[in-house]
């Protein structure tokens, strides 16, 4: 490994080291990195894959897996230190989350797991960059759910920052961002949002937090979930069209929800490698290229596929319809060229009719209520 240090320094190679390497971002990024001639590494306990198999579901493709290191980054905090000391990384990228909304739903132990893990792993991340080198650029993935549809009402922007300035008593009042989770993960993701800012503050180490909207999509050797817990509401709808189960939308279908393709987010964070933050700056970006509708995408794999669409109680907590609206330019600022939903469908739709026979229909449908 010093070796490899010493040979990586003297190609001025950027190392990056990505934390949760084995996921459906993971395995993406540390490849696109890698064939883009980064000096890589990666840790990954395989958490999810336990997850997976407590829940029953596998991913539909089978999925490659890039972890050098095989450590819990929320428990072994003196092996992360270790880990960030010998392979001395430019940027450390956190992606080792529980990424579920109805998983932490479930029960007290899945919520209070979700939010250990989450919270935990990135506090040890801070604490290690702090006290090996705080030089290094940590790229945080948090998620635009932070922003509850109740608290941005009436098309009010989300701001890309990380201050806003509000009107209190007569006086201008600067404050943070104000975030408000919809489920105990979107809360774990808020929570260490506001960690970030304060590790920032009182240590002067560059943040960048990315709010990052839904991630869909097929990327080659990454997993696709599709399910009712692990797989995001595109890719569950491509499944469903596939097999013939009408599109299931929650309540009216009315809710504005911000996307990503799955090659356009590891392209982003690409971005903000190559872009890191001045010396002590806590930077927000909004990952995020469209907004539609549940029901407007539902409406889009209809047209590609002419599958039906059944509307169905909404299982979570959330209003029947909003209009979010997200400031969202720096990555456009930086050169990013957005991937269209409406041009990755049919494209998905014909990967995935290749494993037909191989989707779980029995988990499909919701069965975690938030109340």
């Amino acid at each position: 490994t010093c070796d490899q240090k010493v040979s990586d320094m003297i190609t001025n190679k950027k190392r990056i080291l990505i934390l949760g390497s084995s996921g459906y971002i993971g395995i993406a990024l540390y490849g696109l990195l890698k064939n883009n001639g980064y000096a890589v590494s990666g840790i990954d306990n395989g958490k999810k894959s336990k997850l997976l198999e407590e829940t029953g579901v596998q991913s539909l493709i089978h999925d490659r897996k890039h972890a050098d290191f095989d450590i819990d980054i929320s428990t072994q905090y003196k092996e992360l230190k270790n880990i960030i000391v010998d392979f001395n990384p430019d940027t450390i990228v956190n992606l080792a989350q529980i990424p579920s909304a109805p998983w932490s739903m479930l029960s007290a132990e899945t919520a209070s797991d979700t939010q250990r893990n989450n919270i935990c792993g990135a506090l040890n991340v801070y604490w290690a960059v702090k006290e090996t080198n705080p030089d290094i650029h940590i790229l945080q993935v948090a998620t635009a759910g932070e922003f509850s549809d109740w608290l941005y009402p009436d098309s009010l922007s989300i701001p890309e920052g990380n201050r806003v300035i509000v009107k209190y008593r007569d006086r201008d009042w600067e404050i943070p961002t104000p975030r408000y989770g919809g489920s105990w993960y979107h809360q774990a993701k808020t929570h260490a949002s506001l960690n970030a800012d304060y590790a920032n503050r009182i240590w002067d180490i560059k943040i960048t937090d990315i709010c990052q909207g839904i991630v869909y999509g097929h990327y080659d050797g990454s997993p696709y979930y599709y399910d009712s817990i692990w797989g995001t509401v595109y890719n569950r709808f491509i499944a469903q069209a596939v097999v013939g189960i009408p599109l299931t939308v929650y309540g009216k279908g009315g809710q504005m929800r911000s996307f990503i393709n799955i090659e356009n987010s590891i392209g982003a964070i690409k971005l903000l490698i190559d872009n890191p933050p001045k010396d002590k700056e806590f930077k927000i970006v909004h990952q995020i290229t469209e907004l539609y509708r549940v029901e407007g995408v539902a409406r889009m794999i209809q047209e590609a596929s002419d599958c039906q669409i059944q509307y169905i109680d909404n299982p979570r907590i959330e209003q029947n319809t909003n209009d979010f609206n997200f400031e969202a330019n720096k990555l456009r600022t930086l050169g990013l060229e957005v991937i269209h939903m409406r041009d990755e469908i049919s494209k998905t739709l014909d990967v995935i009719r290749k494993y037909k026979d191989k989707i779980q229909t029995e988990k499909i449908l919701p069965t975690i209520k938030w109340k």
